[in-house]
């Protein structure tokens, strides 16, 4: 019995695999439509653009409990339909980088397929959100031409008036770095990953977001001296995979956390930018 269920296990995952791959090709396939629709060509691609195209009927500001971005349904004045609100947190200044991710979110939320709960669906959402904001068709290009560096990371971003999130998101997306983006943030004295993307769309088990950044990392990481001074460092780095050790080409910068939050809300926090050579572990030890 337990052999049987032991042989199901692959075939359960390649099935949920499948399904995820058909939801992001039908994600994808609704944003590029969308700017298609929207006639804009050239970065920065303001989001408000897409809200007609997307059934919203408003983005307006408000206080979302905590988040940057709430999808609301709303009943009309005669009561008679309901209408799809955007409400962003009205401390983000509108059309700067922060209030655009904000809403790029919540037109990522409306792309999503029904029933898709949990962490797919805002990894979803978060993908149509680059989409909107950062379109392959010109992104692609603009990244070919910039250094895989935070700096470059940020230019690009600046560009295309995106969060950093985001940013990163469309870069591992569009096949130009191989890797993994984290965001490490301190919570009760304790760095953890609090967000994550990757090129395949797979992590090693030990980088499950809430990780304490002290299972993944070496003590002597570059890690904890950027968290500790907030000085760039880049190197080669240590780390426990949950499949052995690994090592990764990986540059960290200390930000402030937020794709979407107010720059005063916003806590100190660190980026870090895995390259990989090939696949999702590099030299793993025995």
């Amino acid at each position: 019995m337990s052999a049987r269920a032991s042989s199901r296990r692959p075939a359960v995952a390649d099935s949920r695999d499948a399904v995820r791959r058909r939801w992001a090709y039908s994600v994808r396939q609704r944003c590029a439509a969308v700017v298609r629709a929207s006639g804009m060509r050239r970065p920065p691609f303001a989001p408000e653009r897409y809200a007609a195209k997307c059934g919203v009927a408003a983005i307006i500001a408000g206080a979302p409990d905590g988040v940057p971005v709430r999808v609301e349904q709303r009943a009309t004045a005669d009561g008679r339909a309901q209408r799809t609100l955007i409400v962003v947190d009205r401390r983000l200044p509108p059309h700067t980088p922060q209030w655009n991710g904000a809403v790029a979110l919540g037109l990522g939320e409306t792309m999503v397929p029904p029933g898709v709960a949990g962490e797919a669906r805002r990894a979803l959402a978060e993908a149509a959100a680059a989409d909107l904001l950062l379109p392959a068709a010109s992104f692609r290009p603009a990244a070919a031409r910039t250094d895989l560096t935070m700096d470059g990371l940020r230019d690009l971003a600046a560009r295309f008036a995106a969060p950093l999130r985001l940013t990163a998101r469309q870069w591992l997306s569009v096949g130009l770095w191989q890797g993994f983006a984290l965001l490490w943030r301190e919570e009760d004295g304790v760095l953890r990953l609090g967000w994550r993307a990757a090129s395949s769309g797979r992590f090693p088990p030990t980088l499950a977001l809430g990780a304490d950044a002290a299972a993944v990392w070496a003590p002597e990481s570059r890690l904890f001296a950027t968290h500790r001074t907030g000085r760039a460092h880049h190197g080669v780095e240590e780390v426990r995979t949950g499949a052995g050790t690994a090592w990764w080409f990986t540059r960290f910068a200390a930000v402030r956390d937020g794709a979407g939050e107010a720059r005063a809300a916003a806590r100190p926090a660190v980026f870090a930018m895995v390259m990989l050579a090939q696949g999702i572990l590099s030299g793993p030890s025995k």
